[in-house]
C-alpha cells in the first residue's frame, strides 16, 4: 500500500535506472538485506533528491557498491557523535541513544539533507521489512522514531504528515524530486 502511495506522489519516472544486484548485499553487510520497499524505490527511481535537499542514498558501483554503505555509516555516526560530545542543549546525552552498524541491531543510514540531518533504519528486527525509520535532527539535537518503513516515511514527509518534515525538506517551490544516479552512477535509460 505505501509503495503505491509513494508511486502516486512521485509520479512515473522518466528514465529506467540500472538495476542493483541486491543479492550481493548480504555478503558485504554481515547478512543484512535491504527492505523490499527501499529496493523497489531505488530500482524504480534511482538515487533521488526530494525538494533539492533531502537525498535518498543508493548503492552505486562507481563509489564502492554496498561497501560504501559502511563508509556512509561511519561518516553519519561521526557527525552525530560530534553533536553529542558538545551539546547545545543540556538535556542532550553525551552518547547517542543508538549504536551503529556493525553493532547488532545498529543504525544504518539511508538518507539525509544538506544540514547534517540523517535518516536511518533501526536494524534490530530480523525482518528488514519491519525496520522503523530513525530520524536525527542535528540543529535540534533530536532523535525521532517513525514506526513505518522507507516508503511510508517518504510519503509522510512529502505530504507534510511527518511532524518534523520541515526540518528535512527544502522549499515547496522546488521540484518534488530529481534523479541523481543509478547503480552504474549515471542517468539510466529514458523510458520510451
Amino acid at each position: 500500500m505505501t509503495v503505491e502511495r509513494l508511486a502516486e506522489l512521485l509520479g512515473a519516472p522518466d528514465r529506467r535506472p540500472a538495476q542493483v544486484p541486491w543479492e550481493d548485499s548480504a555478503a558485504v553487510l554481515d547478512g543484512l538485506r535491504f527492505p523490499a520497499d527501499y529496493r523497489w524505490l531505488v530500482d524504480t527511481y534511482g538515487e533521488i533528491r526530494i525538494r533539492s535537499d533531502f537525498g535518498i542514498y543508493g548503492p552505486r558501483r562507481d563509489r564502492g557498491g554496498f561497501a560504501a554503505f559502511r563508509a556512509y555509516t561511519a561518516d553519519a555516526y561521526e557527525q552525530v557523535e560530534l553533536v553529542h560530545e558538545e551539546p547545545r542543549f543540556p538535556e542532550t546525552p553525551d552518547r547517542p541513544p543508538y549504536e551503529m552498524l556493525p553493532e547488532p541491531g545498529g543504525l544504518l543510514p539511508w538518507g539525509g539533507d544538506n544540514r547534517g540531518n540523517y535518516v536511518f533504519w533501526l536494524t534490530a528486527d530480523p525482518d528488514q521489512d519491519r525496520w522503523p525509520v530513525v530520524v536525527w535532527i542535528a540543529d535540534l539535537e533530536l532523535w525521532d522514531v517513525f514506526p513505518g518503513g522507507t516508503t511510508a516515511f517518504l510519503a509522510a514527509l512529502i505530504t507534510g504528515e511527518y511532524h518534523l518534515g520541515r526540518e528535512l525538506l527544502g522549499s515547496d517551490s522546488l521540484p518534488l524530486w530529481e534523479f541523481e544516479a543509478d547503480w552504474n552512477g549515471r542517468g539510466g535509460r529514458p523510458i520510451a
